[in-house]
């Protein structure tokens, strides 16, 4: 064990690079820092009306379908508040299947393809609106880029050379990369991707708690161990694929 220990430390920031965070569209969707006082604590309850035709909308997206006009996101609005989830009491429990149906409920609104008889204008709006619930969507539906957004919306980022501190973790994660490149058998793989799900699973649980307490230096620290346990489950993934 002592000599896997001075192995991750020597090679910390190789097993780093091994480790890609989940990626999303940045294309559309500008990258933003958010503070900490704008964060909502609760997807608002009453249902907004259209500023043109003063009817409600049918839902949180800015859209009205009644007298087909469509309208800007304001850029502090959250992933949450945009497709209705409450904040509180805890952001990082998400329903998926209640995100799921709002997803569907709001594309089905502001997708370019609802607008495409309307005006440029309202064509261009519908686009940046469709773009952003999908970003919203997929970062609310995966644990780890859900956990980044919490963390960034609450002022603490994760960078891309960020590294575990726990060298005890270093070493088990280097351990599993090399049992996987030296592996003979599926057998094998198979035991280590579902050990290293466990570790997910209870990393997952880690963060619940840690988000409900908004520990959040507890949770960038958790978030970080995550990243690396999901690389661990592409790479076995990918062996199993191609043997």
């Amino acid at each position: 064990m002592q000599s896997l220990l001075l192995r991750a430390s020597q090679r910390a920031f190789v097993v780093a690079a091994r480790a890609p965070r989940t990626t999303l569209p940045r294309a559309t969707v500008p990258r933003q820092r958010y503070l900490h006082n704008t964060v909502p604590r609760r997807a608002q309850s009453s249902t907004k009306a259209c500023p043109v035709c003063t009817q409600p909308l049918p839902g949180p997206v800015p859209a009205c379908t009644k007298c087909w006009n469509i309208f800007a996101l304001p850029a502090d609005v959250s992933h949450h508040e945009l497709l209705g989830l409450d904040y509180d009491p805890n952001p990082f429990v998400v329903d998926l299947p209640t995100l799921k149906k709002r997803f569907r409920d709001a594309q089905s609104i502001c997708h370019p393809d609802s607008w495409a008889s309307k005006n440029p204008s309202q064509k261009d709006v519908a686009q940046a609106l469709s773009a952003r619930v999908n970003h919203a969507y997929q970062t609310l539906l995966n644990p780890l880029p859900r956990a980044e957004y919490i963390l960034e919306r609450n002022g603490v980022h994760i960078s891309e050379v960020d590294q575990a501190q726990d060298m005890m973790f270093m070493a088990e994660i280097m351990e599993a990369r090399e049992t996987i490149d030296d592996a003979e058998n599926p057998e094998e793989v198979r035991a280590l991707l579902e050990e290293n799900e466990d570790k997910i699973s209870a990393t997952v649980k880690e963060l619940e708690s840690l988000f409900k307490d908004r520990d959040y230096a507890s949770a960038k620290a958790a978030t970080i161990r995550l990243r690396y346990l999901q690389g661990i489950h592409r790479a076995a993934k990918r062996w199993l694929d191609n043997h």
